[in-house]
């Protein structure tokens, strides 16, 4: 499996910083994830900024960065910027549901795309995009077992929302935009069904 560190970070950090929130309390793991995203954003500048620095990074730490962020920001802030903006403005449900798609389905659409990807849609595919909308859909269904408060209807919409802005050639990172998408419409939709 390619690049199987960062898909690790991915799914890890996702899972990670969603179970401090349940952890730590709403206040708490807002104020940490906004330290964080500082942090992050912080760090990728001096990267960016000192070329040493850069090279330092992408020698001893390549398996958790793309090749592509060697002269870019990172995924890393608006992964945290985005699970942070989530949990803040939508109900808890709707925000760790578009999470879990974010964290899941992102890894299940990189993994099957790079080694079974033969019908593309742009630079993604046809496959790669199925395996996140499963996967996403699986999460989220999985939730409710927990005992999350979420209609399996909203949760299936809001799957396939995610699935289809990852697959969307935007110029913002998808790790901001995915939550934040998929859980306004979820939001919108409970909303609309009162």
């Amino acid at each position: 499996m390619d690049h199987i560190g960062r898909k690790l970070y991915h799914l890890m950090g996702g899972v990670g910083l969603l179970s401090l929130y349940y952890l730590m309390g709403r206040d708490w793991s807002l104020a940490l994830y906004t330290v964080l995203f500082v942090t992050v954003l912080g760090l990728d500048i001096i990267r960016l900024s000192i070329p040493a620095v850069n090279r330092f990074i992408f020698k001893w730490f390549s398996s958790f960065i793309r090749r592509n962020e060697e002269h870019k920001l990172t995924g890393t802030g608006p992964y945290i910027l985005g699970i942070g903006l989530s949990l803040y403005f939508y109900a808890t449900p709707i925000a760790t549901a578009a999470i879990c798609f974010l964290a899941f389905g992102d890894v299940a659409a990189t993994t099957v795309g790079e080694r079974y990807g033969k019908i593309k849609i742009g630079e993604k595919s046809l496959e790669g995009t199925t395996a996140f909308a499963v996967a996403a859909i699986c999460s989220g269904l999985f939730l409710m077992f927990t005992g999350m408060h979420l209609l399996p209807w909203v949760t299936i919409l809001g799957a396939f929302v995610a699935a289809g802005v990852e697959l969307l050639p935007l110029r913002i990172n998808d790790n901001l935009v995915i939550p934040i998408v998929s859980g306004g419409v979820m939001e919108l939709a409970v909303r609309m069904a009162r």
